[in-house]
């Protein structure tokens, strides 16, 4: 019980501001295995712009996010955007039924052993990590707002350099 209150005071105070790369340093590469099974390296869609997003399913701001982010990969997935939505979950089959039951339309990676979360310095969820076509990381985003357009600007700048 301890440890659930503990998660969700670490998600309610997703807002407060904690380490991650800074902006205009290369993203960290890494592989993890996705939902669907199969691997997947972030410099392979170098080229496009690349929204990291990563979650919890125990973070409730994290899945209504979800939720908005699936809208925003559809809308501009054509047009150059990449999402990889990173569960820092225990369990692959947690993250798995998390994403079906959210309808997500990203790929969903897991990050077992937390090491991706640690490369990135992730600390409270949720965290929108933006990184550009050269592969360099533009902005950190933490916590979420619903009805929030920050994504949508960030995105729509990036897809127009």
């Amino acid at each position: 019980m301890a440890r659930h209150f503990l998660a969700l005071l670490a998600c309610a105070s997703a807002s407060l501001v904690v380490a991650s790369p800074p902006s205009g340093s290369e993203a960290p590469d890494f592989a993890l295995k996705s939902t669907a099974g199969e691997n997947l390296r972030l410099s392979e869609y170098r080229g496009d712009v690349v929204l990291l997003a990563f979650f919890a399913t125990w973070c409730g701001d994290c899945r209504a996010q979800a939720s908005a982010l699936s809208e925003l990969y559809t809308r501009y997935s054509d047009a150059g955007l990449e999402l990889l939505g990173v569960s820092l979950d225990q369990s692959m089959r947690q993250a798995s039924d998390t994403a079906a039951a959210l309808d997500v339309a990203y790929p969903v990676l897991h990050d077992a052993g937390g090491a991706v979360g640690k490369l990135y310095e992730i600390e409270r969820m949720p965290v929108v990590v933006v990184i550009d076509r050269s592969g360099v990381v533009r902005d950190v985003v933490h916590g979420y707002r619903r009805g929030s357009t920050d994504y949508v600007e960030r995105v729509q700048a990036l897809l127009r350099e």
